[in-house]
């Protein structure tokens, strides 16, 4: 983008132009002594005012330090976040959605998507957890192949338990070697721990390890997930636990953790500067010095 870093001086000209037309003049000629005599007023043709006026122009236009400016947007690690969904057998139980019933599995879907549609600015990934873990979609940029693939995911597509721990063991290794400011957790379930190789400890000392914050949701009715787990989960990890057993309540939930984590999210663009005032200083100079040369020529010869 084309700019100036001082255009206020512009205003100098102003002053110059408004002062050729009503300040009146004192004397016609400036002597310096031991140099040629360079007059400020000569008889005026078009030439000389062409010269004065185009040196006196690009003076001000250098001193307004012209400026192409422009931003170099840089990988953008503010934030890595990994999804973790529960699929097991009883998220295929129904909850309320505004006006119909609907499955946790598909609200869980339907809300993921969106959430990972908003968060343009961050790494993202989902895995998905019943009698075993693995990655739906590795972190990744690409925000609407993983909002796509989240929205396919097929009911009983891991196996009707529950391992969560190997779940969240599965993510401090997707996040091990990321260089992200925040690495963050969404994990959503509606039971408990009841499958995997993993215990809590472990989870826990891998989840400190890496520095991973957890947002820990349970969804469904009170007893139904593991509120002690989940609780502690977040406050080891000085993340969040949130409960819904309503869709307006998940979608709230959702927005809150995105408020929550967006004063992270910032580009780290680099602005760069071509600084241009030495060419209007140049075409000043060279207009000021055939205006001297053209007045002291018919100072001459006059």
């Amino acid at each position: 983008m084309f700019t100036f870093e001082y255009p206020y001086l512009f205003l100098g000209l102003l002053v110059f132009i408004v002062c050729a037309f009503t300040c009146k003049e004192k004397h016609s000629t400036i002597y310096m002594p031991h140099l040629l005599s360079l007059p400020l007023h000569v008889k005026t043709n078009l030439l000389h005012t062409i010269l004065k006026w185009l040196g006196i122009s690009m003076l001000f236009t250098a001193l307004a330090s012209p400026v192409i400016q422009s931003k170099e947007e840089q990988l953008r690690l503010s934030h890595s976040i990994l999804l973790l969904l529960d699929v097991s057998e009883s998220m295929h139980k129904e909850m309320f959605d505004r006006t119909m019933m609907k499955s946790k599995f598909v609200l869980s879907k339907e809300l993921a998507a969106s959430f990972i549609e908003k968060r343009k600015m961050d790494n993202i990934g989902v895995i998905v957890f019943g009698d075993f873990a693995y990655v739906a979609t590795p972190l990744t940029y690409d925000y609407e192949s993983a909002s796509m693939i989240v929205q396919n995911l097929e009911e009983g597509i891991a196996g009707k338990k529950t391992a969560m721990y190997d779940a969240l063991f599965l993510a401090t290794r997707l996040l091990q070697n990321n260089s992200a400011k925040e690495k963050v957790v969404v994990l959503l379930t509606d039971g408990f721990n009841t499958t995997g190789n993993i215990p809590l400890d472990a989870a826990l000392r891998a989840l400190e390890s890496e520095k991973i914050k957890v947002y820990a949701i349970g969804i469904g009715r009170e007893g139904e997930f593991d509120e002690g787990v989940l609780s502690l989960l977040a406050q080891k990890s000085e993340g969040a636990f949130f409960k819904a057993n309503n869709a307006k309540t998940l979608e709230e939930i959702y927005t809150k953790i995105d408020v929550m984590e967006q004063s992270l999210q910032h580009s780290s663009g680099k602005y760069h500067y071509q600084y241009l005032y030495m060419y209007p200083l140049l075409i000043a100079f060279l207009a000021l010095l055939g205006y001297g040369k053209l007045a002291f020529r018919q100072n001459v010869c006059n």
